[in-house]
């Protein structure tokens, strides 16, 4: 059985060996992620001949999905998974596969598995010049609404997150809390902010705040999934400032363009969310795929 843990701290970067990110454009590529992430998804981590292997769990400690390794030996760590998998008790599920993915377990395994979309699970992809200068007629409603934003409120400021304003960024976060009736002892997302912003140095994250004279209304942290490519990890904003997400979004935008690619990661399977992903013209929508292995005939 193979010897699955939790990331710790230290393993973040050891990990990033196993990755090829010369190619890497989604967000389940992002250690940090996985490690602010790890105790609400039961995300874990599992070495087999540098090969490194990700799965979730349950609750009651059983596996939901493995994830496709990747490293040295795929196809053995792919067999390490089967075998893991009856020694379990069940049939192997992999979750969450690209299409260049699923066409490598497809070449490995012809005709074994049936693939169904993930569709909760696409990220959504845009080039970092498009959300900075928002140019061109596909995003002239973008511009307006800015435009309205900025007449309305003539006193506003963006800054940089650092230690001196990460209590206004949390004020922000608490603020939308309230908005959408969110208990805060029980949500994971603002336990994961509070630790992303604990280790924002060691995790080489980058944020900002918006303020309305100096009230703080909008917030947003990323990370770095590759020279390429940025993950945007959290945004949050007062929706009683009419545009107040379109302004964080555009600001952010303009110190990141030494990256080709913004990742906003996926829409969970939220219509409004996903309408509102849809409307900056994401360049690419990656697709994910769940694998199932057949029964045998």
């Amino acid at each position: 059985m193979l010897n699955f843990s939790k990331i710790n701290k230290s393993q973040i970067d050891t990990f990033k060996k196993y990755y090829d990110y010369s190619t890497a454009l989604g967000c389940d590529l992002n250690l940090v992620n996985a490690y602010l992430w790890r105790n609400e998804y039961n995300i874990n981590f599992a070495v087999y001949d540098d090969t490194l292997i990700k799965a979730y769990f349950n609750d009651d400690g059983s596996i939901w999905g493995y994830c496709m390794p990747s490293g040295k030996n795929v196809k053995g760590a792919l067999e390490e998974i089967f075998a893991d998998a009856r020694e379990r008790g069940r049939k192997p599920l992999l979750l969450m596969l690209t299409n260049g993915q699923r066409a490598v377990l497809e070449t490995m395994y012809p005709s074994k598995f049936s693939f169904v979309r993930s569709t909760e699970n696409q990220d959504y992809i845009y080039l970092s010049e498009d959300l900075a200068t928002l140019a061109g007629k596909k995003f002239h409603a973008k511009r307006n609404h800015i435009s309205k934003f900025y007449r309305t409120y003539t006193n506003t400021r963006f800054e940089s997150i650092d230690s001196s304003n990460i209590k206004d960024a949390l004020e922000v976060v608490h603020g939308w809390c309230n908005e959408n009736g969110i208990f805060e002892a029980d949500n994971a997302e603002l336990k994961a902010i509070y630790e992303a912003f604990e280790n924002m140095e060691s995790f080489k994250m980058n944020g900002a705040v918006l303020y309305d004279e100096d009230k703080p209304i909008a917030m947003t942290l990323g990370s770095e999934i590759s020279q390429n490519v940025y993950d945007i990890n959290f945004e949050k904003a007062l929706r009683e400032y009419d545009g107040v997400y379109a302004v964080i979004n555009n600001e952010f935008a303009k110190t990141l363009t030494k990256y080709k690619y913004i990742n906003r990661e996926e829409d969970m399977g939220l219509e409004g969310l996903r309408k509102a992903k849809l409307s900056y013209n994401p360049v690419i929508i990656l697709d994910r795929y769940n694998a199932k292995l057949k029964d045998e005939s």
